[in-house]
């Protein structure tokens, strides 16, 4: 077995912290989207909270075909996913040493979570032309989560990388955070660029 990618792997507990708010705050905009969309269904012409003017609307964004691209409402799938790394967060916290495995499963998953909300994001602002506040702090959550992991998870071995990359990302293990703050700033100019009805809505109050 290669020493350098031992079987069981403990996170360090920055990582953990990162992993519960994040967790939590995508659970949040998950259950809080999935509330509003049942409010609509059941009351098809209420007014939804974070229906704030045309450009920052939930009621356009769950009601659109990218809405339910599963066949269901997009954020029950927020509801069955950020459990997983507010448990493994826990776990972290706790210094329990994982199966690389798991933190190989779990990278993979927020891999896949984070392709999903740049899509989103993609068609919310250039297809839709406008954007779901909840889904934006879903947006957020995934981008703060992404990085910080998969720095931490190629220097400690818990993803199979060159040794060359492993060094490096080890070394700057616990500035993933950088790269989140960048995509996070990058949508967010593009959305101001974009749909630049919401700044001026933003800046009137």
């Amino acid at each position: 077995m290669n020493p350098s990618r031992p079987a069981h792997i403990a996170a360090p507990v920055w990582l953990g912290a990162v992993l519960v708010v994040t967790g939590l705050a995508g659970l949040l905009g998950a259950f809080s989207l999935s509330v509003e969309r049942i409010e609509l269904l059941l009351n098809p012409e209420a007014a939804l909270s974070c229906d704030l003017n045309p450009f920052l609307s939930c009621s356009g964004a769950m009601e659109s075909a990218q809405g339910r691209l599963f066949g269901f409402p997009n954020p029950f799938l927020g509801l069955m996913a950020f459990p997983a790394p507010i448990v493994v967060g826990v776990l972290t916290l706790g210094r329990v040493a994982m199966p690389r495995w798991v933190w190989t499963a779990f990278s993979v998953g927020v891999l896949g979570g984070l392709v999903f909300v740049l899509w989103l994001a993609q068609q919310s602002i250039f297809v839709l032309g406008f954007v779901c506040p909840w889904c934006f702090l879903v947006w957020m959550a995934m981008y703060a989560m992404a990085f910080p992991l998969w720095t931490w998870a190629f220097g400690a071995g818990a993803l199979p990388a060159p040794a060359g990359l492993r060094r490096t990302a080890a070394r700057f293990s616990s500035w993933g955070w950088v790269l989140s703050l960048a995509l996070a700033v990058i949508v967010v100019l593009t959305i101001m660029v974009v749909l630049p009805g919401i700044p001026r809505f933003l800046f009137a109050f």
